[in-house]
């Protein structure tokens, strides 16, 4: 999913963030992957996702809904139920991607993080990839766009639903002792619609803006 794919920030602040898509395609695999969905699912759950969002429910990790219940939404006539997720590890996205190859359940995966990690991913855990997409960066009036240090938060959510003035407030407030950073980051993901906002990379960056940040500076 290209929505996935316009992240920015440096290559150390990215090797910890990586999402991986169920997503069973009308035509192919779209029939009766009901089952198949949640077994996956299961085995993004054991791996400890930092975001899990599954479009049965339209509810994402922080909605105070269990595992039990993202689970139990992928119910009989729930084909083409779809699921997104975050890690915040590469050995955790190579034992999902390990893990999914060998049950083989035929239902189409897409992951997305830099490209060359991932690249070496694949090919550890015996996959082949199909297709591959790149992000050519952001064109037109850029000057319209938020610094590129709120960027850092607000292209986690591949809608932009993530608002630079949030940003900015969540910032402040950890700047001011108001928040801790991991909760600041965990309010950062409820606007996120498609449930890849990684909140534990927030809680780096937080820590590693608040100490600098002044209202001038934006």
């Amino acid at each position: 999913m290209t929505h996935s794919l316009h992240r920015e920030g440096r290559a150390d602040q990215l090797e910890a963030d990586y999402c991986v898509f169920i997503y069973p395609a009308r035509g192919f695999n779209y029939r009766n992957s009901q089952p198949r969905v949640r077994k996956l699912t299961e085995i993004v759950y054991a791996n400890e996702p930092v975001n899990v969002f599954v479009m049965t429910l339209r509810e994402s990790f922080y909605s105070e809904v269990t595992p039990e219940q993202m689970l139990d939404s992928i119910s009989e006539g729930s084909d083409g139920a779809r699921v997104y997720s975050c890690f915040d590890s590469r050995d955790k996205i190579k034992n999902v991607l390990a893990q999914m190859k060998k049950v083989d359940q035929g239902v189409s995966i897409v992951c997305s993080g830099l490209i060359e990690p991932l690249r070496e991913i694949a090919v550890e855990a015996g996959l082949q990839p199909h297709t591959i997409n790149l992000s050519l960066g952001v064109h037109g009036n850029t000057k319209l766009l938020p610094p590129p240090d709120i960027r850092l938060f607000t292209t986690m959510c591949g809608h932009g639903m993530v608002s630079p003035q949030l940003v900015r407030n969540r910032i402040m407030k950890v700047k001011q002792g108001k928040m801790d950073a991991w909760e600041a980051g965990v309010s950062l993901t409820e606007p996120c619609a498609c449930g890849i906002f990684n909140p534990r990379r927030a809680e780096g960056l937080l820590h590693e803006l608040a100490p600098v940040y002044t209202v001038s500076r934006y």
